[in-house]
């Protein structure tokens, strides 16, 4: 039979193969038979074939390497550019960073030596005035004026280079000895002064004065006094030390080497009590400057930033609080001198960065010449290897559908000569049934006679199923309203699938119309319900659903960009099917049934009708977890358009 099939074979004009068995039209030209979609596995038609050539000619076109550089070697040679710079620039700010820590280093240092030098000169202020308080105790305050050991104690210890004068003042604010004075001058006052006021107001303890000059000597100084009291508690008199700010300029003027460093006593509310340089500065601090707030937020021993208000100078300051005391030195040193020091680094750097930027620029430039030689050559033997690869599969498609198409030719001859005679024997016993029925007047005679009316509408059915699957069944097709068509069968599915099993519907609202028999559309949908029932011999759920479906048409030849489906989905909760038995469930006469249960032509039926009605049908399925056969049928045209067909061959077989 295949080598009589293959002497029969001829083409049509198009260049198309059809086996030459079948005498009618191909399955895209018969009537009811929509067209079968390219992009469905199951589908694929030889018209989409010369245009796939095209299409994989153009495809390579525009794949195809531009001589130019594209912009990822584009990208990579600015790369080559960008990043050295970028990390120039990074270890750049990363010296800078470290030269700052090293200029706030060092100020730290230098603020630190100042703190321990001020802290140990205003160690000695408590002492001295601790000894002269204890050597005045117990004598009046004449006494104390006319004690020339008072006198010489307090000369000896005025010889000290951080102390300029100190005087013993009673009460009234009036001096009675001093260092320099011998006897005390009768009319001389420190009533008003601020280290004289302070101790008689409320008993400061060791208090720091401002910075003045000195009534009696003219010289700057600031106070550091401590009070004397009675033996009842009660205030007598305060003890002055007048503190030379000039044994702090002279220390601070020796303290650095660098140019226009800045070094600063100060008691915490911003009065200036010694300082280096001393030109211009000022004698006290606004509490609401910068400098100010600067030190008022700035941890012991932490650097800061901020601009001299004698100068403008932006300086890099680093603060200590002296322990105990109400003051605190500040050292700083200006922010530019922290530049020199940078260039100097970054001229080493360039010198080293340039022209290895440069020397990696040109290898990339080279590399990415080489890369775009290599890809023309890919692209080249890519576009020879698709070429080879396309015919291969293009012959390979087509003896597989001439091979295949030969099978369906036979197997449809076969099946439809047997259906046929097998019909008119079944319409000879359908007669002779008609007529016996009911003239029967034994029950269990009528009972015989309707079990074998039964068996041949069985039989009819049957029949019918091989005459679909042949192709000589007549195809009525109509336009059809699915979702009309299953609410229809709602009462016949659920005497079909039985009481143990719920039957659901999930039909989507303004469904598309499509055009095919309805005979048969209900046929398969009881094949699908009988098929779902013998899955679930303990009951279960029968789902169905219709969705629209619109998808691309990449192949399709009559120049549509989408294809638009109604698509049918029957599911069910049983078994379910190993992968093996899935692949093969749509071949005529293949069943896991057994012999008396099942002939092989039910999912391939579904198969047919699907393909005939321009569409496709697959099958999802899992062991354990049930299965889901999708019929995806073309979206119907207008209902004027479609007309009632008859397949040519069907005269021959009524």
């Amino acid at each position: 039979m295949g080598d009589e099939s293959k002497r029969r074979a001829r083409r049509r004009p198009d260049g198309r193969a059809v086996a030459a068995g079948n005498s009618r039209e191909p399955a895209d030209n018969r009537p009811g038979h929509m067209g079968a979609d390219p992009m469905e596995p199951r589908s694929a038609t030889a018209a989409a074939r010369p245009s796939g050539g095209i299409d994989g000619r153009a495809e390579a076109i525009r794949q195809r390497p531009r001589r130019r550089l594209t912009w990822p070697l584009r990208g990579l040679l600015a790369a080559s550019l960008a990043v050295p710079a970028l990390l120039l620039a990074l270890a750049a700010w990363q010296n800078f960073r470290l030269v700052e820590g090293e200029a706030e280093k060092r100020v730290t240092i230098e603020a630190g030596e100042l703190d321990e030098h001020d802290l140990g000169a205003f160690k000695i202020y408590p002492m001295v005035l601790n000894w002269i308080d204890e050597r005045i105790r117990g004598e009046d305050w004449d006494q104390v004026e006319r004690d020339p050991d008072v006198h010489h104690l307090l000369a000896n210890l005025e010889t000290l280079p951080q102390i300029n004068t100190i005087w013993v003042v009673d009460a009234a604010g009036h001096i009675r000895s001093g260092g320099r004075l011998y006897p005390a001058l009768a009319d001389a006052s420190m009533a008003q002064d601020d280290a004289f006021a302070a101790q008689r107001q409320s008993g400061a303890g060791v208090f720091v004065g401002h910075q003045h000059v000195d009534p009696l000597t003219h010289d700057p100084v600031f106070d550091v006094s401590r009070r004397v009291t009675s033996a009842d508690g009660s205030f007598a008199g305060v003890i002055i030390l007048s503190a030379s700010p000039r044994y702090f300029h002279n220390f601070y003027a020796r303290i650095s080497d660098e140019k226009e460093f800045a070094a600063c006593l100060l008691r915490l509310d911003g009065s200036v009590l010694a300082g280096f340089p001393d030109n211009g500065a000022p004698r006290a601090f606004d509490p609401k400057s910068a400098f100010m707030r600067a030190i008022a937020s700035a941890p012991d021993g932490s650097p800061f930033r901020v601009a001299s208000v004698r100068d403008g100078i932006e300086r890099v300051y680093a603060l200590h609080r002296l322990a105990g005391f109400p003051v605190a030195v500040v050292f700083g040193v200006p922010a530019r001198d922290v530049l020199p020091a940078w260039r100097a680094n970054l001229v080493n750097y360039l010198l080293f960065a340039v022209p290895a930027s440069l020397a990696l620029f040109g290898m990339t430039w080279l590399a990415t010449r080489q890369i775009r030689r290599e890809r023309i050559a890919s692209w080249r033997w890519q576009t020879t290897a698709r070429r080879l690869r396309r015919e291969f599969n293009r012959r390979a498609q087509t003896e597989a559908e001439l091979r295949q198409a030969q099978k369906i030719e036979a197997l449809g001859q076969l099946t439809g000569g047997v259906a046929h005679d097998f019909n008119n024997l079944l319409a000879v016993l359908q007669g002779c049934l008609e007529m016996l029925s009911g003239r029967q007047s034994d029950d269990r005679l009528q009972m015989r006679v309707d079990l074998a009316q039964e068996t041949v509408a069985r039989g009819i059915r049957l029949v019918r199923q091989l005459l679909a699957f042949a192709r000589h069944q007549p195809v009525e097709v109509a336009s059809l309203d699915l979702n009309a068509q299953l609410r229809d069968m709602t009462e016949l599915l659920a005497r079909t699938v039985g009481r143990g099993t719920v039957v659901e519907t999930d039909l989507a609202a303004d469904l598309w119309r499509i055009d095919a028999d309805p005979t048969r559309v209900e046929l398969v949908v009881i094949n699908l319900a009988v098929n779902a029932r013998d899955a679930m011999p303990d009951g279960g759920t029968l789902r169905i659903r219709t969705a629209n479906q619109t998808l691309p048409a990449k192949a399709a030849g009559d120049g549509a960009r989408v294809r638009e489906y109604v698509e049918l989905e029957i599911s069910d909760t049983g078994t379910g099917m190993p992968a093996d038995v899935a692949a093969r469930a749509f071949e005529p006469f293949f069943t896991t049934k057994k012999p008396d249960k099942g002939t092989g032509l039910g999912l391939s039926m579904v198969d047919e009708f699907a393909r005939q009605s321009g569409g496709s049908a697959t099958i999802r399925s899992e062991l354990g977890c049930g299965t889901t056969v999708t019929l995806r049928l073309r979206r119907g045209r207008s209902p004027a358009a479609v007309a009632p067909a008859q397949s040519p061959s069907a005269a021959s077989e009524v």
